[in-house]
């Protein structure tokens, strides 16, 4: 029985991509011994691709960047230096103030200063946070891993 492309569809944010040595070389800023050494030490995981080549997997170079180079943060990099106060940033992007002091206090947002009494934030980091906790967020349930990444099971 042959199964069409139309009778089976398939979730391809879940599905592994592939990307050459050079590139992933390139978005880590290293060079191709660093991340053949990567790939057997087990910190970057390499696949031997249908055409002989390798290919080093996009979501385990991910893990490896900074959490500031992922499209999740890049969506509000414009923010990146914009003060905010935490009561604001509580108020715009519906968030317990008590929480965003919690992330500021690990690191996972910026403080830019203080104004008076209030503690400014990062605005970049809070959307960026917002945005992972949203997707990620339920009872008992991780949001971020200890390097500000969004938490994978």
């Amino acid at each position: 029985m042959k199964i069409s492309e139309q009778s089976v569809k398939l979730d391809k944010t879940r599905l592994e991509y592939y990307i050459t040595p050079e590139q992933a070389a390139k978005q880590l800023g290293e060079n191709l011994d660093s991340i053949y050494q990567l790939a057997d030490e087990g910190k970057l995981q390499a696949a031997v691709m249908t055409d002989g080549s390798i290919g080093i997997s996009q979501i385990s170079v991910n893990h490896l960047l900074p959490k500031e180079a992922l499209p999740e943060y890049q969506l509000n990099a414009d923010l990146k230096g914009v003060p905010i106060s935490i009561n604001e940033a509580g108020r715009k992007y519906k968030l317990n103030t008590s929480t965003l002091t919690r992330w500021m206090q690990r690191g996972l947002i910026q403080q830019l200063g203080k104004d008076g009494r209030k503690t400014l934030l990062d605005e970049a980091d809070v959307a960026y946070c917002a945005r992972v906790y949203r997707q990620n967020s339920g009872q008992g349930k991780w949001a971020f891993d200890d390097s500000g990444r969004p938490y994978k099971k």
